[in-house]
């Protein structure tokens, strides 16, 4: 086998440091995440172990990517020796895997998160369907990794007597899938948002934040189209897009997921701002007067990673189905033993 030098090609080199710097960007995003955890005395839950294996599998890509430089991306297929070749092949569907369980791990942190401030029966059952809807997507990534080729072993040796599907409608089929997961993840909060009795300022604040899952949604898009342009005859030239993409996705989508609790650390950091704002937002909601001002409940949000952390049904509400805000951080598993043992 024949080792490289990974930065004898430019564009290799550039994508090698861009998605090296996404990933400490997205480390430094969690090393946030458990510092504003740790502001706010709040218990370690399942979407920050999530977010955890995802971060792990991320780096495993990261590595991967810089093997592949090392034996030979961006060389065409015949310049390489088989060695290498047969390595790239295998190394795909590893590379496969670890892929899959970034961003189902990434969804799932997603959800998990909803799950610590939605806490409306509705909503739990919606972002139960959301965790199946998951859990489906990985499930059949790994079937399609397993099954797309027969016997198996013909992945990396197209020489064996057997037949191998299409890998790239394999690929492209499964990213839309993960595309359509991702919207409708991000869809979830968007009437609970809305009907919460704060001000529009703070409704914008927050769909901004949630909304911004739409960039890793047209990150998706590009990854799904440049799959389309693989060419599996002579991988190791052209799939150093589809390799880079792969990685910055998942490091974005961890990025992403870890922005709504990074509040604590930048009141910390900056707490005249936020004073300000506060004073700001306070003098605003203390304009309300009769029934909005008994059903609104003002935001005392000096420890919270969002301008909320914990969402329920308002009981001084009429006919329609508003939101009040509670200054808690606990899952609604803690919210409802609490419940049922009598306590406030």
């Amino acid at each position: 086998m024949q080792l490289y030098n990974v930065f004898e090609f430019a564009i290799v080199r550039d994508q090698l440091i861009a998605n090296t710097v996404l990933v400490a960007v997205s480390t430094v995003a969690i090393v946030l995440r458990f510092v504003s955890r740790r502001i706010r005395h709040s218990k370690i839950w399942w979407d920050d172990i999530c977010i955890i294996g995802s971060m792990l599998n991320t780096y495993g890509m990261l590595a991967m990517h810089f093997h592949y430089a090392r034996i030979g991306m961006r060389r065409h297929i015949t310049e390489l020796p088989v060695e290498n070749t047969i390595l790239i092949f295998k190394m795909l569907i590893v590379y496969q895997i670890i892929y899959y369980n970034c961003m189902v791990l990434a969804k799932f942190s997603y959800l998990f998160f909803y799950l610590r401030i939605f806490v409306t029966p509705g909503f739990r059952i919606a972002a139960q369907v959301c965790m199946g809807c998951a859990a489906a997507y990985w499930l059949g990534s790994m079937l399609q990794i397993f099954l797309i080729c027969q016997p198996f072993e013909k992945n990396w040796n197209s020489t064996l007597p057997g037949h191998c599907a299409s890998m790239n409608v394999a690929f492209s089929t499964i990213g839309a899938f993960n595309l359509v997961t991702d919207l409708a993840i991000m869809a979830l909060p968007v009437h609970h948002i809305w009907k919460l009795q704060t001000s529009t300022a703070t409704k914008l604040a927050l769909y901004g934040i949630f909304g911004l899952g739409l960039f890793i949604s047209a990150i998706t898009i590009i990854r799904i189209r440049v799959l389309t342009t693989v060419n599996f005859a002579d991988l190791p030239y052209s799939m150093i897009w589809a390799a880079f993409w792969s990685v910055a996705e998942p490091a974005l989508a961890i990025l992403n997921a870890c922005v709504p609790m990074m509040r604590p650390v930048f009141k910390a950091a900056f707490p005249g701002l936020f004073s300000s704002a506060k004073a700001a937002y306070s003098s605003q909601t203390g304009a309300q007067s009769g029934a909005s001002a008994g059903a609104f409940r003002r935001m005392r949000d000096i420890e919270s990673e969002l301008p909320l952390t914990h969402l329920e049904p308002s009981k001084s509400s009429g006919r329609g189905q508003d939101y009040e805000v509670s200054l808690n951080d606990r899952s609604h598993d803690e919210v409802e033993s609490e419940r049922a043992v009598g306590h406030p």
